[in-house]
């Protein structure tokens, strides 16, 4: 055999890389794109070609930054964070960025890397929506609530010079991350409101000195601040947002230690200390109990023009009139959801959504929020409702009665005070323990006065249901009033006065219903004799399948035989709905499947950035019709309306600006193209720990039922399609698509069905999403029980259901469309799915598919419809 000679060269290692991905930079955007995986404020991201083992030096203009922060991104890539924003803070301007001294996983050098970096201009408001301005401004002015004003410290003389302590005065969040983020034409940042619409005028040279941190000043720059006025004002900021749960952590949950000796050191200073909470969710109250606050305001994340609300209330041209959506509790392990949720504080470990799954118990059950505080009388910090004023209201209740239906009551508010305010008037039940344990009190109706001025004064009507008085018995299947005294009070948790008092000789059975959605695994609940929990939240393996599965209900829909006559165009199908059938009908499987899956996001260059599209059919003449994320407004590259997070709007306890809020935002999407806004997002704040806190409304099912009702109701009668989501306790977002729920029947009916139900009542929805999660041992995407029984049978649904981004990453896509999932989303591997529909044409009915487009060109067809007749009016 010849001799053969081998010659191997070896391959020299490449040189780690830097490449920044962004040039440009936008001042007054808190956080940046990657927030879910960074939460470092006015960041800009730089790719790494490898992890970086040794941090070196970044200057912005020779200015060294404070810290930078790597992450590795949804797809597995690296990224360095870079805090421009500490120097980079100037409208219209170019930087220049030198990184230098990193080093990658093998020790090898990253080469000096050197970018500029522009500063956008500065925004400015556009006359042509200067109402829909104001309804953003007012939104803004009604979610901020007023927790603590000792010795009237506020409103604020005019012409103060504010000392304003903390970074969050130049990190002042105004929006959540994820699905309800806005993209607003014009959002003033707090010191441009100070300057532009107010009579204050900033300390500045506290000013400059919180670009960076939280750090405390020394005893001199103290004494210049305080000669200049007698009152401190420290910030806090915090961000939250989809794909990212908070934790009970510093930083987060709880104060830093730098915050802490913060506020220790401004208020031994300062005899008067005002804090600004400008966060997305509750956090730890412990602290306050050792600081001497005079002020607090709870600004939430309240929209484009919450920078304007906030100067407004602080020198008294807004009354606040905001109620807290959820408890606050002095601690999180307060609440005894802490004990069955899912956190990374025992360390590290981030599950997989593909590979593991979170088991988690709500052995809770029916005490969330405030049913749980004030029945187990539990001390709180602040509780459900609770907001005060600068004026006080006096609260005469009458002509209280029985309905055939429930109860209903006249109450007058009168405002007592010497300025003009507005008040919410929240009503409370107090039912009898008998067969069913009660909570000590339950919401079940609310109504807000119009702009009182002093001695002014107004009547209310407000009425309860029975529907929402009555109890749901798992034994029976039934929502019962049972025997004993029932008390019906006004004012809040911890503070109510009787308005009216009946009482009931035998059980009254309000409805009868289906048992769906039952645990298939028992599990030890909570009550009023029992407070120890049993099963603990645990990780578990996944596989794609949970072990435990419910039934499946098969779902039979109406059976039509294939038309295959003259070709029906969709412009017929307009002028003549009743074609809708034979439209559907005279379509082939492929293209019944490519309806059924959504034609993917359009978030390249050029496109208009909305989340997803219909297939477009031109052989019918079938348009492609586009949705759009948010809650807060229309999610798209072309900056609008930007309105306060869901949780802030809830706040508000104002019917008619939820409704406005939902107007507002169909008038925007009508200009854009986009025919269905998928929101509201309504999930129950089973914990305040939920990364899209901010993007649900409450802890409360009815209050949360209400106000998203109302903003579909604005989104439907003006033109475009709402979405209530996500079908059903969808309430984590650590591992979400790998999450299961386990959760008493009881519950479900009382709270987590509940909110939708009332939703349901004020506005049916054009559609529904199903969450990620599975809940009993189903994924509710799969669950034809939910979908068909539930939904569409007792609730009486006609829209189409679609599933969550990529749920079928984890469920089964055919199951899906088998159970009445209309639309599988995103569809980024559109056709991969649509060839497995087509595999699965065998093992789905036609009629199966046919149904399911039905629903969805039934929604495109209403939307010609509206949509065409309102935009007429909108030039």
């Amino acid at each position: 055999m010849a001799s053969v000679s081998c010659f191997f060269f070896e391959r020299k290692p490449t040189m780690p890389r830097m490449k920044p991905t962004e040039t440009t930079f936008d001042p007054d955007v808190v956080d940046s794109s990657l927030a879910a995986f960074s939460k470092l404020p006015r960041a800009i991201q730089v790719a790494l070609s490898e992890k970086i083992e040794e941090f070196g030096r970044v200057t912005v203009d020779g200015v060294a930054l404070s810290r930078c922060e790597q992450v590795k991104n949804g797809l597995g890539a690296w990224r360095l964070m870079i805090p421009v924003g500490e120097v980079a803070w100037e409208n219209d301007r170019v930087y220049r960025v030198r990184l230098e001294g990193f080093r990658g996983k093998l020790g090898r050098s990253f080469p000096v890397c050197e970018f500029e970096v522009k500063t956008c201009a500065e925004k400015m408001p556009d006359e042509a929506y200067a109402e829909h301005d104001r309804q953003a401004l007012e939104a803004a002015r009604e979610s901020m609530v007023l927790l603590k004003n000792e010795d009237s410290l506020l409103p604020l003389r005019k012409g103060t010079v504010l000392n304003c302590f903390g970074q969050a005065q130049h990190t002042y969040r105004i929006s959540a991350t994820g699905a309800s983020k806005i993209n607003p034409r014009w959002a003033p940042n707090f010191a441009q409101a100070v300057a532009r619409h107010s009579d204050f005028s900033l300390n500045e040279e506290l000013a400059s000195f919180y670009r960076v941190g939280n750090r405390v000043p020394d005893g001199k720059m103290l004494a210049r601040a305080k000669a200049l006025s007698d009152t401190a004002i420290v910030f806090l900021s915090r961000h939250s947002g989809e794909c990212q749960d908070n934790r009970p952590i510093p930083g987060q949950y709880y104060l830093t230690q730098e915050e802490l000796a913060l506020l220790r050191a401004v208020t031994a200073a300062f005899d008067k200390t005002l804090l600004i909470l400008n966060t997305g969710y509750p956090i730890s109250m412990t602290w306050l109990r050792e600081m001497k606050i005079s002020s607090i305001l709870y600004t939430g994340f309240a929209g484009m023009l919450s920078a304007y609300a906030l100067v407004e209330i602080l020198d008294g041209r807004t009354n606040p009139s905001g109620c807290l959506a959820d408890t606050w509790s002095w601690d999180y392990y307060d609440h005894p959801v802490s004990r069955n949720l899912p956190t990374l504080e025992e360390g590290e470990l981030t599950p997989k959504d593909n590979a593991f799954g979170v088991r988690i118990y709500y052995e809770e059950d029916i005490f969330v929020g405030y049913r749980y505080f004030e029945t187990f009388e539990k001390s709180v910090a602040y509780p459900f409702g609770f907001g005060l004023s600068y004026t006080d209201f006096g609260l005469r209740c009458e002509n209280f009665r029985r309905t055939g239906n429930g109860i209903s009551l006249d109450v007058t508010v009168t405002n007592g005070g010497a300025v003009a305010g507005k008040k919410t008037v929240q009503l409370y039940l107090s039912a009898p323990d008998g067969k069913l344990e009660k909570p000590r009190q339950v919401l079940v109706g609310f109504e807000k006065t119009k702009l009182l001025a002093p001695g002014e004064s107004q009547t209310l009507h407000l009425e309860a249901e029975n529907r929402w008085m009555a109890s749901f018995d798992e034994e029976t299947g039934s929502y019962i009033l049972e025997k004993g005294g029932y008390c019906l009070s006004v004012g809040h948790p911890g503070n109510l006065q009787t308005a009216g008092e009946f009482v009931l000789d035998q059980d009254q059975r309000i409805s009868q219903v289906r048992h769906l959605g039952c645990p298939v695994e028992e599990i030890r609940r909570l009550t009023k004799n029992t407070s120890v929990t049993g099963k603990k939240t645990r990780m578990v393996a996944l596989h794609r399948r949970f072990a435990v599965k419910a039934k499946r209900a098969p779902h039979k829909p109406e059976k039509l035989p294939r038309y295959r006559g003259k070709t029906v165009t969709w412009d017929m199908v307009k002028a003549d709905p009743n074609l809708l059938d034979r439209f559907v009908a005279q379509m082939g499987l492929g293209e019944l499947a490519k309806l059924n899956v959504c034609a993917g996001g359009l978030w390249g260059e050029g496109e208009p950035g909305c989340a997803g599209h219909t297939f477009e059919m031109k052989k019918y003449g079938l348009p492609s019709y586009m949705v759009s994320d948010a809650n807060a407004g229309v999610n798209i590259f072309k900056p609008n309306i930007g309105f306060p997070t869901s949780n802030a709007i809830a706040a508000t306890f104002n019917k008619e600006i939820a409704y406005q809020v939902g107007r507002v935002i169909a008038e925007e999407s009508l200009e854009n193209g986009i025919f269905l806004n998928l929101g509201p997002g309504m999930n129950l704040h089973r914990s305040i720990l939920c990364g899209r806190h901010p993007e649900y409304f409450s802890e409360d099912p009815f209050l949360t039922g209400t106000m998203a009702g109302f903003h579909g109701k604005g989104l439907e009668e003006n033109g475009v399609g709402c979405c209530y989501k996500h079908l059903f306790c969808n309430g984590s977002d650590l591992s979400r698509m790998g999450s299961h729920s386990v959760v008493p029947e009881r519950a479900l009916r009382e709270l987590y069905y509940a909110c939708f139900e009332r939703a349901f009542e004020i506005q049916k929805p054009s559609a529904l999403m199903t969450g990620y999660n599975a809940l009993n041992g189903l994924y509710p995407a799969e669950n034809a029980r939910l979908l068909q029984g539930l939904v569409r049978e007792e609730w009486g649904f006609d829209g189409f259901i679609m599933s969550d981004w990529n749920s079928y990453f984890t469920v089964n896509a055919l199951e899906m469309v088998k159970a009445g999932n209309c639309w599988l989303t995103l569809g980024g591997m559109f056709w991969v799915w649509v060839v497995r529909l087509g595999a699965y044409c065998g093992m789905i009915p036609r009629s199966v598919l046919e149904q399911n487009v039905r629903w969805l060109l039934k929604v495109c067809l209403g939307f010609e419809k509206k949509g065409k007749e309102i935009s007429h009016g909108i030039t």
